[in-house]
């Protein structure tokens, strides 16, 4: 109890409220200073970032005239918010004392941006387009410096899910979308949705210097992901975590060598699990599974996490109507940001867990610790400085929601305040100098 007291008593100290008036207004420096602790929400739909206080716990601010926002991403020293909008990449630079905040704005060519993460020196900017690509984006000038093409081909459970629901995809399109920078500085991981891969950049070259299949080429060989969406890294940058839609679980890599990373074990989790930071004690990371509900908010097993192609099949076409909810629910978590009724009017879960850091221990220990029902739709985490609170966005909720889950005395996580923001708030990113979550 001490404990989180003194924790609590951090959090206030270092982000307590000053009265800011909005984004835009004129402000002293204690008021900006309130700010480097703020929660950005983005909306998918919307046509504003949203601005929560993390001790009020309630939204205090926006940030206007951004229209179709996917991700946002803010910067290591806390200066600048990054944020994707169908085709343009905007930034919104902070300034001190009196200032407000500026914004600049580029269209770039590309099919549409998804996620958009920095490196770690601040200089570049690496951008999903959802189709083939990433991009490299000086973060000054956000002119683009270079298109780096991704593995392409389909993933062999895709390939089983378009043969029997009659769903189609472009087999060049690799689909990439949830990257994220190693904490060592010097990779971009790339989940590549439809490829069934993760690919490896070389930021000092820009080339992909390794890709690695999740999913089995032979159908006798069993696969450990599938259809990978995003993922997220340790604080340590020992782990990654893949979050795979379907059938719904967190492949674990083992990134000590960041450029080689080789695969270490599945969890199973809710169905179309997406954003997975690693909280920032490094002991967990949430889950959060958008159409979770589908199969009753129970860890997927069905098919097996690790499991050979001819039990897809089977799986398949005997739960066709399932199969084709979690595909469109996929498309439209990825892209259209669309509301999703629940099943039987349950709510979606967030899955929390554990760490496993003993590395030289061959039986792993990960495995869920805690289901938390969260509300419809949970898709971004972000988390306080400490750790101490998890935001997690309901992009599905109407009006739209961010659920605060949190450790209580009991050790179970629960959402312990629901906080109203603008429609359809997809992902979320916090903003406090380091550890940055997106």
């Amino acid at each position: 109890m001490k404990k989180r007291f003194l924790g609590l008593l951090l959090l206030s100290l270092i982000s307590m409220p000053f009265g800011v008036k909005g984004v835009f207004a004129e402000h002293d420096e204690k008021s900006f200073k309130s700010w480097a602790n703020s929660i950005f929400v983005y909306t998918g739909l919307g046509e504003s970032v949203d601005i929560i206080d993390p001790v009020k716990m309630k939204k205090v601010g926006t940030i206007p005239g951004i229209d179709d926002i996917h991700n946002c991403f803010t910067s290591y020293d806390g200066t600048s918010l990054y944020i994707t909008a169908e085709k343009e990449i905007v930034k919104v630079t902070f300034k001190g004392k009196k200032g407000g905040g500026e914004i600049k704005r580029n269209e770039l060519t590309a099919d549409e941006l998804a996620h958009v993460a920095l490196t770690r020196d601040g200089k570049n900017l690496y951008i999903s387009d959802g189709k083939d690509n990433v991009l490299v984006v000086d973060a000054n000038t956000l002119q683009a410096i270079k298109t780096i093409n991704m593995p392409t081909g389909l993933d062999d459970v895709v390939k089983i899910v378009k043969d029997e629901l009659g769903k189609s995809w472009d087999d060049s399109d690799s689909n990439p979308h949830g990257l994220a920078v190693h904490p060592g500085g010097r990779y971009i991981y790339v989940p590549l949705v439809w490829s069934g891969a993760v690919a490896v950049i070389d930021t000092t070259t820009n080339e992909v210097v390794n890709t690695l299949y999740l999913n089995a080429s032979d159908s006798s060989q069993p696969g450990h992901g599938t259809t990978p969406v995003a993922l997220g890294f340790s604080t340590d940058g020992h782990w990654c975590f893949v979050s795979c839609a379907v059938p719904g679980y967190e492949c674990i890599l083992n990134t000590s060598d960041p450029a080689n990373p080789q695969i270490e074990t599945t969890v199973a989790v809710g169905l179309s699990p997406i954003q997975v930071p690693a909280n920032p004690t490094n002991k967990y990371f949430i889950a959060p599974c958008q159409t979770s509900s589908l199969l009753d908010n129970q860890a997927s097993t069905v098919p097996n996490p690790v499991f050979n192609n001819s039990e897809w099949v089977d799986w398949i076409s005997s739960n066709k109507d399932t199969a084709l909810d979690l595909v469109e629910a996929l498309l439209s978590a990825l892209h259209d940001a669309m509301p999703m009724e629940p099943n039987d009017d349950k709510p979606d879960a967030c899955f929390v867990v554990e760490i496993d850091d003993n590395y030289d221990n061959d039986g792993t220990s990960w495995e869920v610790i805690n289901i938390v029902e969260a509300g419809v739709g949970p898709h971004g985490v972000s988390y306080t400085p400490g750790g101490e609170f998890a935001f997690v966005t309901l992009s599905n909720e109407i009006p739209g929601k961010v659920a605060v889950i949190a450790k209580t005395e009991s050790g179970e996580f629960k959402v312990i305040h629901i906080i109203k923001v603008g429609e359809f708030p997809n992902g979320i990113s916090t903003r406090f100098g380091k550890n940055q979550n997106s």
